[in-house]
């Protein structure tokens, strides 16, 4: 079983900046009645590898999601090789199961081409652009956006979240986050506008990012990468290496498992 615990002291130290962390046996639930159009601060975390009852976390997730506002129930385990029960109930529920690969890096890298530059200090020209990158993610709708822009100026940045753009002719056509918590980076929203793809801009701010966590005292930096995309081969030729999966879903609140 690969050893998940740098990347849980991330998450954990993450969530801690959310309004409100309840801990339970098999791991916690966030919720953040600020944001309930957004999953990232309203979820449930399964962490451990013993058995554990779809009912049992959808019980304290759906009071806490209720509390929070929010519309859906977003479940994410760990150790899905360990919880097989669990990913086979929600399946012949009805969820749609997504699945993430957990890849990492360790050492200092290298920083990169010199068009990568960090966005120090977030202009509203920042914030359009990455308005504009929230579609390329599948986000959509003006309460959603909004609202994960409200996080990340109130939350994320004042946090330590980092953003780094690759510019061509002084515009930015590719964009990526770094946050580095308790001795561990974690690697986020990469995304180049379509424009601009093919060029290079994805790796090279990866490889930036990856230098720059170490350079502030990560030992390790991890990112999630869709298992069968292009990025994976992209992240391998930095260094990153595949160590596990993650497996999430989504259920609305009003949906199956969620009446009364």
């Amino acid at each position: 079983m690969a050893d998940l615990e740098p990347l849980l002291r991330f998450w954990r130290a993450h969530d801690a900046l959310f309004e409100r962390v309840e801990p339970v046996w098999w791991g916690a639930v966030v919720s953040d009645a600020r944001f309930p159009a957004v999953r990232e601060p309203n979820y449930a975390r399964v962490e451990t590898a013993e058995p554990v009852a779809l009912s049992e976390i959808e019980d304290r997730l759906l009071r806490a999601m209720r509390r929070s506002g929010s519309v859906g129930a977003h479940a994410v385990v760990f150790r899905p090789e360990e919880q097989t029960d669990l990913i086979a109930a929600a399946s012949t529920r009805g969820e749609r199961i997504a699945w993430d690969l957990v890849m990492r890096i360790e050492g200092q890298g290298e920083p990169g081409p010199d068009h990568v530059q960090e966005v120090a200090r977030p202009s509203e020209d920042f914030w359009a652009v990455h308005r504009a990158s929230a579609a390329l993610f599948d986000i959509e709708g003006t309460v959603t956006i909004d609202q994960l822009q409200a996080m990340e100026r109130s939350v994320m940045v004042p946090g330590g979240r980092r953003w780094f753009a690759a510019n061509d002719a002084g515009r930015p056509v590719a964009l990526a986050a770094l946050m580095v918590l308790d001795g561990v980076g974690f690697v986020d929203h990469v995304v180049t506008f379509p424009d601009a793809r093919r060029r290079g801009h994805a790796e090279a701010l990866t490889r930036r990012l990856a230098f720059e966590a170490s350079r502030s005292g990560a030992g390790a930096t991890y990112l999630l990468a869709d298992p069968e995309g292009d990025a994976v081969r992209i992240y391998e030729r930095i260094g990153f290496e595949r160590v596990s999966h993650l497996a999430s879903w989504v259920s609305p609140i009003a949906g199956p498992g969620f009446a009364g």
